[in-house]
């Protein structure tokens, strides 16, 4: 990130404070991105990934039913449906509010309570904008290790830049993540994915 150096120090707001919450924020996307969809060379080994991640349930050849998600959740051993949630994208959440069951009512649950998160089938659903759009993930993520070493640091560049004007940042952190027990969370493809 570079900043016109006069800018930092003629602010009438701490300037420095809100570049570190936005790098802070720009990590934290990061992390969700590779913790979702890395391939573990230069990044986590994601949830999704298809030689480490979860076990692949199945791939559907027709759009998405209620069916479909019966046995996304039943495809799961038992031990760790009990604290398993949903994780898919928010395109993908959209196509599983329009299913009902056999009685005509829908399967997707929303929260009426503050702090409680929307159901399917009575289970949790988390979305995220990095979730591929062509998957759901159910499982217990309690499997997923995230290693935190700890040690972001963030960095004035002010000789490099000086010459324009500038001031840069650089930020870095070292972060990695791994499912240790692959059978705790099925995926299941949507159509026309491999």
């Amino acid at each position: 990130m570079l900043l016109p150096s006069l800018l930092l120090y003629d602010n009438a707001f701490n300037l420095e404070s809100y570049i570190i919450t936005q790098f802070g924020k720009a990590l934290a996307n990061e992390e969700e991105d590779a913790f979702l969809n890395g391939n573990g060379v230069g990044k986590p080994t994601s949830l999704f990934d298809t030689t480490h991640g979860g076990q692949l349930l199945n791939t559907l050849t027709a759009g998405i039913k209620s069916d479909d998600v019966l046995d996304l959740v039943y495809g799961l051993k038992r031990p760790y449906r009990k604290n398993a949630s949903f994780i898919m994208n928010d395109g993908t959440l959209a196509q599983l509010r329009k299913l009902k069951d056999n009685n005509g009512a829908y399967i997707w649950q929303p929260s009426y309570q503050v702090g409680e998160p929307d159901r399917v089938l009575g289970y949790e659903v988390h979305t995220s904008a990095y979730a591929p759009k062509d998957a759901i993930s159910f499982g217990d993520y309690k499997y997923y290790n995230i290693g935190d070493r700890g040690s972001r640091s963030f960095k004035q560049l002010n000789e490099l830049f000086t010459g324009n004007g500038m001031i840069g940042y650089v930020a870095k952190e070292r972060v990695d993540g791994k499912l240790l027990l692959p059978e705790a969370v099925q995926i299941m493809k949507l159509k026309g994915t491999e």
